[in-house]
C-alpha cells in the first residue's frame, strides 16, 4: 500500500489533469455560444462551480463533527440486536409464498402438508382468476389455515 503523501500527491495530480480537461472543453464551447448568451453560460458556470464547493464544504463539516468523540451522554444508542427468525418458520414463510405464486407447488408440497395438519375433508382452495397457474390467493390459504386451527 503506497504511503499517504504519495496518495494524496497523486490525487492532486489527477484533479489537476481533470480540471485541465474541463477548461480546455469549455473555453471552446464558450465562445460557439452566441454573444448574448454568454454571461448567462458564464454565471451558471460559477453558479455550478459554488454548489459543488458548497457540497464538498457540507461533506467536510459533517465529517469533522462525525469525528468527534461522543461523551456519555451524547453517544447515540447501542444498536438494537439483529432478530435471528426460527429456520422452520422461514421455510413455512417460504412454503407460503410459493404455494401462492405456483399452483403445481401448492398442489405436490403445501396441500399434502396442510391436509396432514388438518383432515381429509379439508376444501381445497379455488384457482385465483387470470393468466397463467398461479396458486391460491394467501387469504385463501389463510382461511384454510383457520379452519385447520379451528378443529379440536
Amino acid at each position: 500500500m503506497p504511503a499517504p503523501s504519495s496518495r494524496a500527491a497523486a490525487r492532486l495530480i489527477a484533479r489537476g489533469a481533470g480540471l485541465s480537461l474541463l477548461a480546455a472543453a469549455t473555453v471552446p464551447a464558450y465562445l460557439t455560444i452566441a454573444p448574448a448568451w454568454r454571461p448567462l453560460a458564464a454565471r451558471l458556470g460559477c453558479a455550478a462551480l459554488v454548489a459543488i464547493g458548497c457540497l464538498r464544504a457540507r461533506a467536510w463539516a459533517r465529517d469533522a463533527l462525525g469525528a468527534a468523540p461522543a461523551g456519555g451522554v451524547d453517544a447515540p444508542p447501542a444498536p438494537a440486536p439483529e432478530v435471528a427468525l426460527d429456520p422452520r418458520f422461514l421455510r413455512l414463510r417460504d412454503d407460503l409464498a410459493a404455494g401462492a405464486r405456483r399452483r403445481r407447488y401448492f398442489d405436490v408440497v403445501l396441500w399434502p402438508r396442510l391436509r396432514g395438519l388438518g383432515a381429509a375433508d379439508l376444501a381445497r382452495p379455488a384457482d385465483r382468476p387470470g393468466p397463467g397457474r398461479r396458486g391460491p390467493s394467501l387469504d385463501a390459504i389463510e382461511a384454510v389455515i383457520a379452519r385447520i386451527e379451528e378443529r379440536p
